[in-house]
């Protein structure tokens, strides 16, 4: 049987990441969520915000095929776009006058 962290163990380990950078502790609270949602069984569903920063980075990036390598980033480019269009969900309407 595996030993679960005590509520000590934890609380001094909170108390420590309090004394860490921000990226540090940024990067340790993707950590714990990427962990739980591992438990959970969920996968990531991008926001639209994450959308449309991939789409933007996406359009940004000039391709320009080398004479070897044939329009493979093109090709590449193109599958990138499609994706994320087809990644997009229109908002759904709430019905309610909030």
């Amino acid at each position: 049987m595996i030993a679960a962290m005590s509520a000590t163990e934890l609380k001094d380990l909170f108390d420590r990441v309090l004394s860490w950078p921000k990226a540090a502790q940024d990067e340790l609270l993707s950590m714990a969520n990427a962990i739980e949602n591992a438990f959970r069984g969920h996968q990531h569903v991008a926001s639209e915000v994450e959308l449309q920063i991939s789409e933007a980075a996406i359009t940004s990036i000039e391709v320009a095929p080398d004479a070897g390598s044939g329009a493979d980033e093109v090709d590449i480019l193109e599958s990138m776009k499609r994706l994320v269009a087809g990644k997009q969900k229109p908002a759904k309407e709430s019905g309610s006058d909030a």
